[in-house]
């Protein structure tokens, strides 16, 4: 791609931030035939679109806090992804065990799943209840003292930061550009149009964008970002950060995914999928003023996680031997209004200067929906909801890499469509393998030997 090129084009939208949210929003505006620029610091889904708990789920937990509006939202879209993208979401059934100490009881637990049920408009696959005897048959190894039974409900899982390359793949036309490794330094009102001041990561070289408006999609980044840019800006985020463990598939005596409760009243999500399990997710509050970048998780994290495993399956070998590869991601967490502590899981769209505009919160699942409002607001009547309902039409290359032959041929494709710059970028994001270590020698020579940071 000639980025010197694209410096010489006028755009009516520049997005700054490239994962879920950026990557709806391009999409959106790309379908509406708008000349539009997408800029990302690291790549694209690097950070907090790569770092979920990877699902789609309307979020079973809001239910008790009366959330009903959020939770329809987001089964609908939940939904509506598993047709759109069938290649990288799927439905499946979550187990959530009850036991007698449990915050939910078995009869409260059917109340809420079925509530759960009507507000997707029975489009979920119906929950169902299990006694302590069938409990025990559908997932051997389980903490049998004190079980009462188990609820079933669906919900979905994805790959993450494939679904937002996938969208960006799908937007990049003639009039659409997305460029990652792009560190925005600075942003000027020049009265008819905004400059954006942007150096490349790895040549260091400095680029002028033009656009008549800005976006700011930039997650837990946001308040840090409108600091180093000077933009007028009250602080609305509050960091909370989440880590999660892939472990090896046999190490778990679990085919089906399951809810955990906690003893301090959280919830771990454990999910087979991509030939391993998913474990987390964390809640740490961060200082807001330190560095959310390529964040990692600590041991001690880890071992939290752990542990709530061994709670549920005390008879199973779990340690640190399990555990293939471990991931951090900050939640973009923000702040009720007249509050500095609670937090909103919907989004909030701001508007810090002329032409510039700010879309902050909300979850990964409704990432749509907030491209579509804040869309709405910028094109107005001109705007036409039924675009972003359209099947992904250009898709990434690998999806499973177990499924498909890698050879130096489609990484030399890859590479050329779907722009990675780092070995990371191909092996994890491209290609879809949970760790480097599951690359196997043969493709992993092929990988070193292309020209890559």
């Amino acid at each position: 791609m000639d980025t010197k090129k694209i410096t010489q084009e006028d755009f009516d939208y520049i997005i700054i931030g490239g994962g879920i949210v950026g990557a709806g929003i391009f999409r959106d505006l790309s379908l509406h035939g708008k000349k539009v620029l997408l800029l990302e610091r690291e790549d694209f889904a690097s950070q907090t679109s790569q770092g979920s708990s990877k699902m789609l789920h309307g979020g079973i937990r809001y239910l008790e806090n009366l959330d009903f509006g959020l939770v329809f939202e987001a089964l609908k879209e939940k939904n509506l992804w598993i047709k759109l993208a069938p290649n990288l979401a799927k439905e499946v059934p979550f187990y959530l065990p009850v036991y007698k100490e449990s915050k939910w009881p078995l009869f409260f637990l059917r109340i809420g799943l079925f509530i759960y049920d009507l507000l997707s408009l029975f489009k979920n696959t119906s929950f169902k209840t299990l006694n302590k005897h069938e409990t025990l048959t559908h997932i051997p190894g389980l903490k049998s003292k004190h079980l009462s039974g188990s609820g079933i409900y669906y919900d979905g899982i994805i790959d993450d930061a494939k679904l937002a390359l996938n969208c960006i793949l799908d937007a990049k036309a003639d009039h659409a550009h997305a460029l990652n490794y792009m560190h925005v330094k600075k942003v000027e009102d020049k009265g008819s149009f905004q400059a954006v001041y942007a150096s490349d990561k790895f040549s260091n070289e400095e680029f002028q964008f033009y656009g008549k408006e800005i976006i700011f999609a930039t997650g837990p980044f946001t308040d840090q970002v409108m600091k180093d840019l000077e933009i007028p800006w009250t602080p609305v985020i509050l960091p909370s950060k989440g880590t999660h463990l892939w472990v090896k598939k046999e190490s778990l005596p679990i085919k089906n995914a399951m809810v955990l409760q906690t003893k301090d009243q959280r919830i771990i999500f454990v999910i087979p999928q991509r030939d391993a399990i998913l474990v987390g997710t964390t809640e740490i509050p961060l200082d807001a003023n330190q560095s959310f970048l390529n964040i990692k998780p600590t041991q001690e994290e880890i071992d939290y996680l752990l542990k709530n495993l061994k709670e549920y399956f005390p008879n199973t070998s779990i340690s640190r031997d399990i555990i293939i590869s471990s991931f951090a991601a900050v939640r973009p967490l923000v702040k009720e209004a007249n509050t500095s502590s609670k937090t909103s899981r919907k989004h909030k769209i701001y508007s810090p200067k002329k032409n510039i505009h700010v879309i902050v919160g909300g979850k990964y699942t409704t990432f749509r929906r907030m491209a579509q409002d804040l869309c709405k607001r910028l094109l107005g009547n001109e705007y036409n909801s039924k675009l972003s309902l359209n099947p992904l039409k250009s898709i990434s290359l690998v999806n499973n890499p177990t499924q498909t032959i890698i050879n130096t041929s489609l990484l030399k494709k890859i590479i050329d469509t779907e722009q990675p710059k780092t070995i990371d970028d191909l092996i994890i994001r491209r290609l879809s393998y949970l760790d480097i270590s599951e690359v196997d020698d043969i493709t992993l020579e092929a990988i070193k030997k292309l020209e890559l940071n």
